[in-house]
Order: C-alpha cells, then sequence, then structure tokens
C-alpha cells in the first residue's frame, strides 16, 4: 500500500467539497460499515464525496498512490465489495439527490441515491421505473449489474429504462454515456456492473403506475409446498406482464416451516382482484392477503427480511422453470435448513426483460423466469459454518435444473463466485472484454464482478 503523506491528504482537502476521513476520524466506522454484517473491513482512506469533481479529484488522486480502489453508492451487495482492507473507499453516498420532471417523465438520479430515495421521489408523481425490492439498496449498483424489481416483466430491467449515465473514467475524466455518446460504453453500462468507472448520475425513463397497486399472499405449511410451487410454475409466466410472483420458503414467528407465494399487480385495472385471485386460493392456506396498497409499502416489505446488521451469505442460480422432479429436492434443502432466519427465494424475470435481444444491452440472461436465491441469515456470535455449508449444498442441489446463466448482481464472495462472472456475461463477455481494455486497460476498477480487459 502506498503511503498517505499528511501534506497531500491537506492539498486533497483543499480541493475536495466532501469529507476525507482517516481512520482516526470521528464518521469513519460508521462510513466503512456496510449492509452485510459479515463484512467488516477498514480502509486506509474515505473520501465521501459531494458530487462528480470531488469523484474525479478521489479518482485522480488513488490512482497516482497505486491504491486498491472501492465504490461505494448503497453497499448493500452481499460480497461488500464497496469497502477494502487498506485501500480507498469511493463514496457516493452524499451524492443522492434525486429530480423528477413528471412533465416529459425522466428522473434524474444521483450514483449515492438509494432505490427508496428513487421510489420516493418518483411516487408523489404516481411514477416509477424498474427497481428492486430492499429499500436500503443503491440505485448504481442495482442498475449497473441489470436491475430487477417488480415492473420488470411490465417495462424491463432497470438498465433497460436507462437514457443515460455521467461517468468518472479510470483516468479521472467525466463523459456521458447514452446512445448518443459513447454508445459502446453505454452498451456495457447496462449489465456490465461498475468495471467501466463510476456513475455519478443516472437519466431513467419513468411510467405512470399511479400510487398504488394490488397485492396477493399466500401462506401454506412446508408439507403442502409441492402443489404451492407446482400452481406458481404455471401461474407466474402466464399471469399478466403487470403481475410480479414470487415465492419465500421461511420459518414463522411459531417455528412452522413455510412456504408464502405472492403476487403484486401494477397499472391497477378493473380486474386486478380476478387476476390475483389464484394466489390466495389456491389449496388450502393458513393465511391470505389480497388488497390494494401504497406502491412504496410494497417496495419496502423485504426490508424486514434483509436489515442492516445481520450477516448474510447466498449463492444463486437462473432457472427456467421447476419441472415436478425438482420440487422434492428443493423442499428437502429447506427441510435443512439449519436456523430460522435464513430462506429460499424465487423472484421472478421473464416478461419484457426477454423482448430485448441479448447482445442489444450487456445484460445476457435474459431467458430465465426466475432467479433461485438460498440465502443464509445470521447474528454475530452465531456459528456460520452450517448455514454456509446448507447454501452451498441447496445451490449444488439445484444446479442441474439451471440455465447456466446467474445474475451478476447475486454473485458473492467466494472464489466459485469469482468465477462465474462469465456465466452473467454470456456471449457478450468478449466484446464487454474489449470495452474495458478501451475505458480500464490497467484493470483500476477491479473491485467489483471483474471483467478483465483484453490484451492489447
Amino acid at each position: 500500500m502506498a503511503r498517505l503523506e499528511p501534506g497531500s491528504l491537506d492539498a486533497l482537502r483543499g480541493r475536495f467539497q466532501g469529507q476525507v476521513l482517516l481512520p482516526a476520524d470521528d464518521g469513519y466506522d460508521e462510513a466503512r460499515t456496510v449492509w452485510n454484517a459479515a463484512v467488516d473491513k477498514r480502509p486506509a482512506l474515505i473520501l465521501r464525496c459531494a458530487d462528480a469533481d470531488d469523484v474525479a479529484e478521489a479518482v485522480k488522486f488513488a490512482r497516482s498512490r497505486g491504491l486498491l480502489v472501492s465504490v461505494r453508492c448503497g453497499g448493500h451487495n452481499a460480497a461488500g465489495k464497496a469497502v477494502a482492507d487498506k485501500g480507498i473507499m469511493i463514496d457516493l453516498t452524499l451524492m443522492n439527490r434525486v429530480e423528477v420532471d413528471p412533465a416529459i417523465k425522466i428522473a434524474v438520479v444521483g450514483g449515492g441515491a438509494r432505490l427508496g430515495d428513487f421510489d420516493r421521489a418518483a411516487q408523489e408523481h404516481g411514477l416509477a421505473t424498474t427497481a428492486g425490492v430492499v429499500t436500503h439498496t443503491g440505485v448504481g449498483g442495482l442498475t449497473l449489474g441489470g436491475g430487477v424489481g417488480i415492473l420488470a416483466r411490465k417495462y424491463g430491467l432497470a438498465c433497460d429504462n436507462l437514457l443515460s449515465i455521467d461517468l468518472v473514467t479510470a483516468e479521472g475524466e467525466r463523459l456521458v454515456a447514452s446512445e448518443d455518446e459513447n454508445p459502446d460504453l453505454f452498451w456495457a453500462l447496462r449489465g456490465g456492473g461498475g468495471n467501466f468507472g463510476i456513475a455519478t448520475a443516472f437519466r431513467f425513463r419513468l411510467h405512470e403506475i399511479g400510487r398504488k397497486a394490488w397485492f396477493a399472499a399466500a401462506t401454506h405449511p412446508l408439507e403442502k409446498s409441492f402443489g404451492v410451487l407446482k400452481f406458481l410454475m404455471d401461474y407466474a409466466p402466464s399471469a399478466p406482464r403487470e403481475v410480479a410472483s414470487k415465492a419465500v420458503f421461511a420459518t414463522a414467528e411459531d417455528g412452522a416451516r413455510v412456504v408464502t407465494i405472492g403476487a403484486t399487480h401494477v397499472a391497477p385495472v378493473e380486474n386486478v382482484p380476478t387476476v390475483l385471485r389464484p394466489v390466495v386460493e389456491h389449496g388450502s392456506p393458513l393465511v391470505t392477503r389480497l388488497e390494494e396498497r401504497p406502491y412504496l409499502d410494497i417496495q419496502s416489505d423485504a426490508d424486514l427480511r434483509f436489515p442492516y446488521g445481520q450477516h448474510y451469505y447466498w449463492k444463486t442460480h437462473l432457472i427456467r422453470a421447476l419441472p415436478d422432479e425438482v420440487l422434492d429436492v428443493l423442499i428437502g434443502c429447506f427441510a435443512r435448513v439449519p436456523n430460522h432466519r435464513s430462506m429460499i427465494i424465487l423472484q421472478q424475470f421473464g416478461g419484457a426483460v426477454a423482448d430485448v435481444a441479448t447482445d442489444a444491452t450487456a445484460f445476457a440472461n435474459r431467458d430465465a423466469e426466475f432467479d433461485f436465491i438460498p440465502t443464509a441469515v445470521w447474528h454475530e456470535g452465531e456459528d456460520s459454518g452450517p448455514l454456509i455449508e446448507w447454501v452451498r449444498q441447496t445451490w449444488a442441489a439445484m444446479k442441474p435444473f439451471a440455465t447456466g446463466g446467474v445474475y451478476l448482481n447475486s454473485l458473492g464472495s467466494d472464489e466459485e463466485d469469482e468465477r462465474r462472472v462469465g456465466e452473467a456475461t454470456g456471449a457478450n463477455m468478449a466484446r464487454l472484454r474489449d470495452i474495458k481494455a478501451r475505458y480500464d486497460p490497467d484493470n483500476f476498477f477491479r473491485l467489483n464482478a471483474n471483467i478483465e480487459p483484453s490484451a492489447r
């Protein structure tokens, strides 16, 4: 690690509008803390940027001193790549402004904004675009990796709704990427992750969805889950595109293991209750809900399952469907879950996601119907070994039934996931490596789901 001379830091502070934090400074520990408490790293320096000029200064400073760089927008990535030991963390969280123009249905979103910031600003006008399912996820990380959410079947991925991105390159230069400016870079940024620069602002296309959506959910005992999942495999792909479905295997407060299936219908129409009613009428559920709710409330539902300060580990597969012979395998895997907080999630893709050609953006895996996510969750002091092993065994058991692809944003921190970036980019990898070589030939931005530059 290069030395941080006091004089150079003083000079940086003179040019910097944000905060320059060393390990002994107030606010350092708060700034280095990320969502996944299993990640506990100590950067040599944290630069909390106030604007894009600060980001450019931070990049130039780190580059001139050979410092490993991590970039934080939301800090929600399970692998904790927003923070690095002994490196420099370029923190965008102060750059969280969201501006919405309801007349032209466009939002300008700062690189440090979180999904909750974005959703709240857009919903003031009854507007939204595809975002994830946890409000404290960073808009930047989610979008650069693709961006799945309950609007994806209707309006495509978050990256499909991008109009442009403001970027700081590995040389500290500022530029704009869009269909008209640096179109090759714009292609790569839509699904290629944080490999090509630091995104300081996004311009999104918005859609009128109103302020409420219909929501249905039904919880069943685990022993009834075969029929429940079989129903979901038929219902979810055939439902109107306004409907996004999911399933969650979890443990109820009384210790009973259950599966809950849910569906959200956006852009309300008169027959919504009829469309969603099969979800609550199938079988003999323990608990059901069928109601119209504020869209913002639905978007925050998963916050309860994924709060800050817990320890997390997951591995994922993309799947097209779960045939009958696979359902017993899946159910058996959850029956062996070691604690009450861990879960298995099926999050739906499909619909408009698949309308975009595989090579139209860097996001390659558009033929998947679900992301399959076994997730270990534990408290500080709890033995993580059995939980991590359960995730790995569950992932391995489902591997024969997967597409062979993976969602870039779902990649974790173990060595196997580090090698799976090619499964996320598919046939687009060669072009991505060429673009990486053009914009970041030294792999300066490498603390990410890394795409190595092609040889020149």
